[in-house]
């Protein structure tokens, strides 16, 4: 199973919740809640934590960064990171990332390139994960959390359909292509997805 047991998922985000870095405690609590790459998480601006149609939700563009897919999506925030003062963190942040301070543009080499702050923060988590005993060579430290929002959505009735577009995957027909959900129609799934106990 590539997914994080109930134990590993708990020991992550009671660390995370633990944690006075914002990377490691508001990273893998959003990952949870969202499915989301880590890579994708890591480099969401400000700007794109909005209120839409009486949901907060956040947007995952190709603008802030690599999106595998390189198509924009407006994800949902989950009632749970609310409660936790997300918000206010991504409102004391501003407009920019979130998770680092840009730096002013350089010449990069093109023989040596630099590797992207967010991705250098992504991989930063998952050392984190292994360090503090989450370390079966069977799970990925970032990568299981879209295995396990799979499952748990699929266990509490959220259908396939909606957790394709809250995670960004591929529709598997043509035909689940057309008629896409829409935010309050992920929002209202996403209230089906429980509490982690952490």
């Amino acid at each position: 199973d590539k997914a994080f047991t109930p134990d590993e998922a708990q020991t992550i985000l009671r660390a995370a919740s633990a944690s006075r870095d914002a990377v490691k405690h508001w990273v893998p609590w959003l990952c949870a809640y969202s499915g989301a790459r880590a890579g994708e998480i890591t480099q969401v601006r400000g700007q794109h934590i909005e209120q839409r149609d009486g949901f907060f939700a956040m947007k995952l563009t190709p603008e802030a960064g690599t999106i595998k897919t390189r198509t924009a999506r407006t994800v949902p925030l989950h009632e749970h990171l609310l409660e936790q003062g997300f918000l206010d963190f991504a409102k004391a942040r501003g407009r920019g990332p979130l998770f680092y301070t840009p730096v002013t543009k350089r010449e990069d080499d093109p023989l040596n390139p630099r590797t992207p702050k967010a991705a250098m923060l992504r991989m930063e988590v998952a050392a984190w994960v292994r360090k503090i005993g989450v370390d079966d060579p069977g799970v990925s430290p970032n990568h299981s959390w879209r295995h396990l929002f799979k499952q748990i959505a699929e266990r509490h009735g959220i259908s396939e359909r909606v957790s394709d577009a809250i995670t960004g995957h591929a529709p598997t027909t043509a035909g689940r292509g057309y008629g896409a959900p829409n935010l309050e129609d992920m929002a209202r799934e996403l209230g089906k997805f429980p509490r982690y106990n952490a």
